[in-house]
């Protein structure tokens, strides 16, 4: 492994940790329902950018750190965060050349969707709660993402200037 990919595979699993870290602060109960999915915005981010490095395996694992940080029920996070790697991978072909709003409209879509993933499972086992304030997480979570996607692409570059230039390949 080369410097390039070892710097490459610090700030991958350094910005998931970092997103991991932001997920578990807790903001004031006024502002806790507008609480983005930092994480989720970070996984997505570099499932887009590198999908030959960061997939449906590393989502999964992403998401049992979190359940295990949370202390919620094994693998509930894990499908959830898997499902919505595997849904972006599957089309990051296209994904990757969309415009940031485009981009910023599929990232919430496919959070609504693994929250929805989330409720059900939390269904299935019982632990059920009807919180209606997911969907402002999740718009939190859509504004948030043009962010999270800029400064990620600007380290990106700083650390793989050669790869990152493949993004604007049009």
């Amino acid at each position: 492994m080369n410097i390039r990919h070892a710097g490459v595979f610090v700030v991958i699993w350094g910005s998931l940790f970092i997103g991991l870290l932001l997920s578990l602060i807790k903001l004031p109960a006024e502002a806790d329902i507008f609480s983005p999915n930092y994480v989720v915005c970070v996984l997505l981010y570099w499932v887009i950018v590198v999908p030959e490095k960061v997939n449906v395996g590393i989502g999964w694992l992403t998401g049992l750190f979190f359940d295990f940080l949370l202390g919620a029920t094994l693998g509930i996070h894990a499908a959830a965060f898997a499902f919505m790697s595997w849904i972006v991978a599957c089309q990051f072909k296209n994904i990757r050349y969309y415009s940031l709003i485009q981009k910023t409209i599929v990232v919430g879509a496919v959070n609504c969707l693994g929250q929805f993933l989330l409720f059900w499972v939390e269904h299935i086992f019982g632990v059920v709660t009807v919180d209606y304030q997911v969907f402002w997480s999740c718009l939190s979570t859509v504004l948030l993402w043009p962010l999270v996607y800029l400064v990620l692409t600007l380290i990106y570059e700083a650390v793989s200037p050669k790869s990152a230039l493949e993004l604007y390949d049009y």
